[in-house]
């Protein structure tokens, strides 16, 4: 089954072949290629959350052993910095997790 298109219609997107119609078969690509873009912006942002959590990881590690930190702040700091990298290691772990599952598929 094809669907005629008007001119400057916004499916002539889906008209990969240039002939005025689109077929069943054009339009399942094109969702297909729009479903792997979807993907692609989710796995790129999960990709920069989880560096984020790596750097900051380092960087608050860094900020705790310069010596404008007491040693006083640092212990009232303790168990704030504990859930820090619990939480942080967890995105990175859930990162590496959802990236194995998904290589397995």
């Amino acid at each position: 089954m094809t669907k005629k298109l008007q001119p400057g219609s916004r499916f002539a997107q889906y008209d990969v072949d240039g002939d005025g119609t689109v077929t069943d078969e054009e339009m399942k690509r094109s969702t297909e290629m729009l479903e792997l873009e979807l993907r692609e912006e989710k796995a790129d942002a999960q990709k920069r959350m989880c560096w984020f959590a790596l750097v900051s990881m380092t960087v608050f590690t860094v900020i705790l052993f310069l010596p404008y930190i007491s040693d006083a702040r640092v212990d009232l700091l303790a168990d704030l910095s504990s859930l820090f990298y619990v939480s942080m290691a967890s995105i990175v772990g859930f990162y590496f997790g959802a990236t194995a599952y998904m290589s397995r598929k």
